[in-house]
């Protein structure tokens, strides 16, 4: 759905989620294409990011002129409640392990669009979800099937657009070298450049690339 074409309803989703987005309603003329990509998009174009993301070692990113927070590079976490030097692997004294957990929350009571799942999750100090591990993916599949949903779709932050590569948009992280695409995806079958979890004829969730303005359940993720 084109911009200038979003309703009423999702407008004021978006208004509650982050103040700092502004609802464009139809007929506007400072759409996208008219106005610079990394402000957002009203007239005059402005910096979204001021007072955003105020956590030490994060950092302001901007997509199709939404805000989002990230860690910045070398470090990782939460970029709301705190990020941390990257321990490489192994670097833990013996019988320790890393005190912060990730944990994954399905949102199975909205459905929304990628920009605005990914409001969702950082409207409730959260983050759309990422993965980089096969462990992680299966806590995934798991919270999902807890919910008891079947052949639904559910919105990670893996994004191929515009840098033409895959990354989790919520961390800036490349997807890492384990990944669990549908057989023949991603294919790009219809504009899509966001990743999702999809399953089809009780086969299993796995990964698919989805039109970026659907509208399905949000995934999110924070750390104890």
């Amino acid at each position: 759905m084109a911009i200038s074409e979003v309703t009423v309803t999702q407008g004021l989703l978006w208004t509650c989620l982050l103040a700092r987005v502004v609802y464009v309603s139809p007929g506007r003329s400072d759409l996208p294409g008219s106005c610079v990509d990394w402000k957002s998009c009203i007239t005059p174009a402005v910096d979204p990011c001021p007072n955003v993301c105020l956590t030490p070692r994060s950092t302001c990113k901007v997509h199709n002129y939404v805000p989002y927070c990230a860690c910045r590079p070398g470090y990782s976490g939460n970029p709301f409640t705190g990020c941390y030097e990257q321990a490489s692997t192994g670097s833990c004294p013996p019988n320790q392990t890393s005190y912060r957990r990730k944990i994954y929350r399905v949102e199975a009571f909205i459905k929304v669009n990628f920009y605005a799942a990914m409001l969702h999750c950082q409207h409730h100090g959260w983050r759309l979800a990422s993965i980089q591990s096969k462990e992680e993916n299966d806590l995934i599949k798991e919270e999902i099937r807890k919910k008891n949903i079947r052949n639904d779709q559910f919105w990670t932050s893996g994004m191929n657009y515009p840098l033409g590569h895959w990354v989790w948009m919520s961390t800036g992280e490349p997807l890492p070298e384990f990944q669990d695409w549908e057989p023949g995806e991603p294919n790009n079958a219809g504009d899509e450049h966001c990743l999702e979890f999809y399953e089809k004829d009780n086969n299993g969730y796995l990964w698919n690339d989805k039109n970026c303005m659907e509208q399905v359940y949000p995934i999110c993720e924070y750390f104890v």
